[in-house]
């Protein structure tokens, strides 16, 4: 059984785990161990950047969102891919289950109310960099779709085809303004571009099995 890097690029932007953990190493940072409902494979996250209790939404470094989907639950083969890196991860030093200090109710089980190709409004809102509020105000304006779960408890889900093609479009924008900037910034003399000059190799994503 095969432990690989997952690079940026190379799976969704937004991953679906179950049977899902918080392990903490020795030095302060937290990551997610569990089961990939896309991949169907054990899953050791980048570090934990940002985790929203309430909503059992998070983000990590590698920019991807993350759904925790039901209760922390023991899986084989995200323990096998967590025992594999674990050492290498955390220098060797202990690890520590952090999940009930952080989302208190992570054993408590609960109703299926999304579809895979859906998102929290609060995750969305997080992978385009927006508040919470000017999200809703989208959705509200009929500008980005969304649906409030059947359970009346008003939360907003978004489908992740239009939530992508929205991030393509923000980076392909961002993108677009940046080669402006540098070829304004080289014809004014400001800034010289070096080809020679090495490029900053990737970092590396995710371990999976």
């Amino acid at each position: 059984m095969s432990i690989y890097l997952q690079l940026p690029g190379e799976s969704p932007e937004i991953v679906w785990l179950s049977h899902w953990s918080i392990r903490e190493s020795a030095d302060g940072t937290r990551h997610f161990v569990g089961y990939s409902r896309e991949t169907r494979n054990g899953r050791v996250s980048t570090r934990i950047l940002h985790l929203d209790g309430a909503t059992h939404t998070a983000q990590t470094l590698s920019g991807r969102i993350y759904q925790l989907v039901g209760p922390t639950v023991y899986h084989a083969d995200a323990e096998f891919v967590f025992n594999t890196v674990a050492k290498g991860i955390g220098g060797g030093k202990a690890w520590r289950d952090a999940t009930a200090e952080l989302i208190p109710d992570c054993r408590g089980r609960r109703r299926a109310i999304a579809k895979y190709d859906e998102v929290k409004l609060e995750a969305a809102a997080r992978l385009l960099c927006l508040s919470r509020a000017y999200m809703r105000s989208l959705v509200r304006d009929g500008k980005v779709p969304g649906r409030l779960d059947e359970d009346g408890a008003g939360v907003q889900w978004i489908p992740i085809d239009a939530l992508i093609g929205d991030c393509t479009r923000m980076r392909a924008d961002m993108k677009g303004a940046l080669e402006a900037l540098m070829s304004e910034s080289q014809r004014l003399g400001l800034y010289n571009y070096d080809p020679d000059l090495p490029l900053r190799p990737a970092s590396s994503d995710e371990a999976k099995e």
